[in-house]
């Protein structure tokens, strides 16, 4: 079966078992093994919107990647821990920053930033997941990268006078940010220590939390709760109409005259979407297959 699922992530849980949980009951439900896999992980200790495809739909997750996500978080000030949230070991304190200061050092963050990712996260360092060497308390660093803040917005705040206890934001960002590291970031800004206390998902994929069903939910009807590839694919992409003639060529892995922009294109034939194609100098081809 082709298709995903727009899953409501609650705290405590992997975003890995929430897809062996979904693989599981949609497979017992089909009496047929899927394959199925999540697109864009969530830190257990965070929440929210997770988006699990199921059969070929897995191939889309490139095309996500591009995806703006939005996130609330709290950040809270006068404490550091290993792991920059609040799972962690308190390593360090200081002074809470004044509220302004906070403010102040915000519209740094927007725009395109360097960061460095948490050590506790899965980055990829030669072939060794980076929680697991922080875990084994060895010694190594990441390399910084360049991410993309489009917003942060103050929702809310905690004040003892004219001190910030914690801060509750908004922040859209494009792929690869972690939040963890921008709060740390801001609070280093300010002069202070910081950790993330709280970090819900609010729209992923062009998904909301409003779209979403919790895992319960979908264990107990995975059927009802697994949406068309279509929904999906037009989130990111056009999605075109082609005669039978050019569906045969394009199916058959040819390349076929076009007067379309150049750029990536979801093609529906027969009501399906059946596959992905690019378009460049006049030409389209099949990049990804869709269908069983």
């Amino acid at each position: 079966m082709n298709g995903f699922a727009v899953i409501n992530k609650g705290l405590g849980i992997s975003s890995s078992d929430v897809v062996i949980k979904c693989r599981n009951a949609l497979s017992r439900a089909i009496n047929k093994k899927t394959k199925c896999g999540h697109m864009g992980t969530l830190d257990p200790m965070a929440e929210g919107v997770l988006i699990i495809a199921f059969g070929n739909a897995t191939r889309l997750f490139d095309y996500l990647l591009a995806k703006e996500k939005s996130y609330e978080a709290v950040f809270t000030f006068g404490e550091a821990r290993d792991t920059v949230d609040r799972a962690g070991k308190i390593i360090a304190t200081s002074d809470l920053p004044q509220y302004q200061k906070v403010l102040e050092v915000l519209p740094n963050f927007v725009g395109e930033i360097s960061q460095v990712p948490p050590k506790y996260s899965a980055v990829n360092v030669n072939g060794q997941r980076a929680y697991d060497m922080a875990r084994a308390g060895k010694d190594f660093q990441l390399e910084a990268k360049k991410v993309t803040v489009k917003d942060i917005t103050v929702l809310d705040k905690t004040l003892i006078g004219d001190a910030c206890q914690d801060v509750k934001v908004s922040v859209t960002c494009g792929s690869g940010t972690y939040i963890r590291s921008l709060c740390s970031d801001i609070a280093r800004e300010a002069g202070v220590c910081g950790y993330m206390s709280k970090l819900t998902r609010v729209t992923c994929g062009g998904y909301t939390l409003q779209d979403s069903v919790t895992l319960n939910d979908f264990i107990k009807n995975p059927l009802d709760n697994v949406r068309n590839v279509k929904g999906l694919l037009q989130q990111v992409m056009p999605i075109i109409q082609l005669d039978d003639k050019s569906y045969i060529k394009l199916r058959n892995g040819r390349c076929i005259d076009s007067d379309l922009e150049e750029g990536t294109y979801g093609v529906e034939y027969n009501s399906n979407v059946c596959f992905i194609i690019n378009v460049k100098r006049g030409k389209m081809k099949s990049v990804c297959y869709l269908q069983d």
